[in-house]
């Protein structure tokens, strides 16, 4: 499916800034917080609507379905993972250390960093059509497509193995460790 083509309900679009607040409650839901604090929202949703930072609505697909928002992709180009981190983490953190933390991804990488869709519209193929759309956008982009997957989650090892994407390592985020995985299996870490 192409970004923008409408597929009978179901159409996945860029987002906008105006989405900022979805993209932020389903950033909590892809991190596993269902009841997310609300303050937290509010300062995640400042962040969505920012143009440098790694949940930035720039770096967001947004799914549709019977024009309702059902779910979101956030990626970005490893390459610049650094210098958004570096202004998200402060904002969102705030005195958290974080410096010790792994790397999500380098440079030769897009980073998937976050699929979510709303409990009503899950098991309908729309985790599988976002990311779809993201790895045809890495492959388009000459980079390896890569993600981090909580190792108990298994419905989400499933999707993304169904991919092809291999398990390649672990990495330690905000203190919990992930399974690292490659569309391909094309890195070793």
């Amino acid at each position: 499916m192409k970004a923008g083509k409408e597929t009978s309900a179901l159409l996945i679009r860029p987002a906008v800034a105006d989405d900022a607040r979805f993209i932020a409650r389903n950033i909590f839901r892809a991190l596993l917080v269902d009841d997310p604090n609300e303050a937290r929202v509010n300062v995640l949703e400042s962040i969505c609507r920012r143009d440098d930072t790694l949940y930035s609505w720039r770096n967001t697909i947004i799914a549709m379905y019977n024009d309702k928002c059902a779910g979101i992709l956030v990626s970005y180009d490893g390459a610049n993972y650094h210098a958004m981190r570096d202004i998200t983490f402060p904002l969102f953190l705030n005195s958290e250390d974080y410096s010790g933390m792994d790397d999500e991804c380098r440079a030769g990488e897009m980073y998937c960093d976050s699929l979510a869709i709303e409990p009503e519209f899950q098991h309908m193929g729309i985790g599988s059509a976002l990311l779809d759309i993201f790895l045809k956008r890495s492959a388009d982009e000459g980079l390896t497509a890569t993600i981090a997957v909580e190792p108990d989650n298994s419905v989400a090892r499933r999707l993304y193995e169904s991919r092809g994407f291999l398990h390649q390592g672990w990495i330690s985020l905000f203190g919990h460790k992930y399974l690292r995985m490659a569309a391909g299996g094309k890195l070793t870490w």
